[in-house]
């Protein structure tokens, strides 16, 4: 999935004084539709995860009127994801270390923590009958697994690295695992906005 994110600097150098990026549908559909090209030739023409033989994807638009994009793609067959060892070496679900890889952290500090929730936060929206309805926190876990439907319960290190978010240190547990290659807040398009 892609979406938009209202504080592009694309965006938000375009906007003139007093506008809001809610003023501006047209100026984030077209910050979107390169960003969404650059990010399928990524895909598709330059093979980020191996030839892709098939691909097909939505876009819709959320109720603040941000657009999203769904994107399923199909692998050739040796390069599809099949192993949990396959799998670490393209998703993580643990911090990135913020010496190293600075910018992959602050992306993934600034979109890819869900929560605070559960006893940290018992109003958080995702709240239904006293849990998370995402699961939040998911539970330290040392490999990638299986379960029974074939969905991945990804690799969640007690690694003792934990970062402040809001007023809270959040752990492994916290993180929505990014395909490590395609963080939305680092892809530039090549073409200008005008």
């Amino acid at each position: 999935m892609m979406t938009a994110n209202p504080n592009w600097p694309e965006i938000t150098c375009e906007l003139l004084p007093g506008q809001a990026v809610n003023d501006r549908p047209d100026l984030v559909s077209r910050v979107f539709q390169l960003k969404k090209k650059t990010l399928l030739n990524a895909i598709l023409k330059d093979g980020i995860f191996g030839p892709c033989i098939a691909h097909v994807y939505v876009i819709e638009f959320q109720k603040r009127g941000l657009p999203h994009m769904h994107l399923l793609i199909f692998l050739k067959g040796e390069y599809k994801l099949l192993t949990s060892e396959v799998i670490d070496t393209i998703i993580s679900a643990k911090w990135p270390d913020p010496d190293t890889q600075p910018r992959l952290f602050e992306a993934v500090k600034s979109f890819m923590v869900h929560g605070p929730c559960g006893a940290l936060n018992p109003k958080a929206p995702c709240m239904r009958n006293g849990r998370c309805k995402y699961g939040y926190p998911k539970p330290f876990q040392e490999h990638t697994i299986m379960d029974r439907e074939g969905y991945p319960q990804y690799s969640r290190p007690n690694d003792g690295q934990a970062y402040q978010v809001g007023a809270y240190m959040l752990d492994n547990r916290w993180i929505v695992p990014p395909a490590r290659l395609v963080i939305l807040s680092c892809i530039r398009p090549k073409d200008e906005v005008t």
